[in-house]
């Protein structure tokens, strides 16, 4: 079951930290980009021993995102998963019309934290702080499962 724009809004407050209502869509819910930083991912990784380097830069008002590169964004919102519901992260349409990439991604059960936003942009531009990049969409599961998140990434943990 994905969750509907009235489940989403009685979940406000224990599913979603740090919100804005008017960012409860449909049936989802519209991530901000926030924090003092941004970076960009500068490659050099050995998958799955070594991660990627990243170049790390101040985040005012503006992110500029050059052509063929990717960038690691923190969500304004914190998200705390209960053991029966994930979520899927889907690129808003009017960045994906403007040259902008974003891997599919699933917050799994039991997650809590910020969210990492990967970003990749083919032609380059810029991005306000504070603007919706991701859609996420809450689904419950058929039952709460046995194995709820535990991993590095836990409370929003970078790369």
């Amino acid at each position: 079951m994905i969750y509907t724009h009235q489940t989403i809004k009685k979940s406000l407050g224990t599913l979603l930290l740090n919100y804005v209502e008017d960012n409860v869509k449909e049936n989802g819910y519209d991530l901000r980009i926030c924090g003092e930083k941004y970076w960009r991912v500068t490659g050099n990784s050995e998958l799955p021993d070594k991660r990627s380097d990243l170049e790390e830069r101040e985040f005012k008002d503006i992110a500029v995102l050059e052509p063929g590169n990717t960038y690691l964004f923190e969500s304004c919102e914190e998200v705390r998963m209960p053991n029966d519901t994930i979520g899927l992260m889907t690129m808003r349409s009017t960045l994906a019309r403007n040259g902008f990439l974003s891997p599919p991604t699933v917050i799994d059960a039991g997650y809590y934290g910020k969210i990492t936003i990967a970003i990749s942009t083919t032609r380059g531009g810029k991005l306000r702080k504070g603007m919706g990049v991701i859609h996420l969409i809450f689904m419950k599961l058929e039952s709460s499962t046995e194995r709820p998140y535990q991993g590095k990434y836990q409370g929003g943990r970078l790369i």
